[in-house]
């Protein structure tokens, strides 16, 4: 058994929140910058601080990779899917902070 990843993320105002959700993963995701090698179903733990200060620790998996060169300025990461009972009241809050105003396309398509 392998020892999960860690990363600690701050999104203290709404823009960098907003930037780094992922509706369209199952319940919710987030974005997490990085250059490490991961693989798809790689177990993460997420230690994140929301706008409102309130922090949390939820496990997650690796939903999707990024290249590590991106065109147009993008940063290199993966797709955090969150899991379990923890990750689905996370995506509810993250969900109330951000808005449900977003289509998970336009989401989407924001990140490419």
């Amino acid at each position: 058994m392998s020892v999960p990843g860690f990363y600690s993320l701050v999104l203290d105002t709404a823009e960098s929140l907003s930037a780094a959700w992922l509706p369209f993963l199952t319940p919710g995701g987030l974005f997490v910058a990085t250059r490490r090698n991961h693989f798809l179903g790689e177990e993460v733990v997420l230690l994140l601080q929301l706008p409102d200060g309130a922090k949390h620790s939820v496990s997650g998996s690796i939903a999707w990779i990024g290249a590590n060169e991106f065109s147009g300025g993008r940063r290199p990461g993966a797709g955090v899917a969150l899991d379990g009972e923890d990750g689905q009241a996370l995506s509810e809050t993250i969900r109330q902070l951000v808005g449900g105003d977003s289509s998970p396309a336009e989401a989407l398509l924001a990140r490419c």
